[in-house]
């Protein structure tokens, strides 16, 4: 893993942070091959075609999950035909965690850890 992003264009909105997957030697063989599993996968029925890449990450935070009902931005709503609504979601302004970071010379953001997988 190596730096982190979100899944959105607002950095001041975002629903996913995750850690991003890099290969040690800079090669791409990883993301080929689970790409070339999502094809087969399409391919043989198991799976309907919705993306034509699968993105390697760690999910770090993710407020789908969050679990406070009072949370600031969470509401109830009704629809005009008397429905309940809760918004699942609350987004957060992942600003301040983009910004607190080091890099390497290489302008990379600085390991503060390694777990070997070999």
């Amino acid at each position: 893993m190596e730096g982190i992003e979100y899944m959105n264009d607002d950095p001041g909105m975002v629903d996913v942070l995750y850690a991003k997957v890099h290969m040690k030697d800079g090669s791409n063989r990883l993301q080929e091959l689970v790409d070339r599993v999502l094809e087969r996968f399409q391919a043989s029925g198991l799976i309907v075609k919705e993306w034509n890449s699968v993105k390697l990450h760690a999910t770090v935070m993710n407020t789908l999950f969050r679990k406070d009902p009072n949370a600031e931005g969470r509401y109830n709503l009704y629809t005009a035909d008397g429905k309940y609504i809760f918004k699942e979601r609350e987004s957060f302004d992942g600003r301040n965690i983009l910004k607190r970071f080091t890099v390497d010379s290489f302008g990379n953001y600085a390991s503060c850890g390694q777990i070997d997988f070999s």
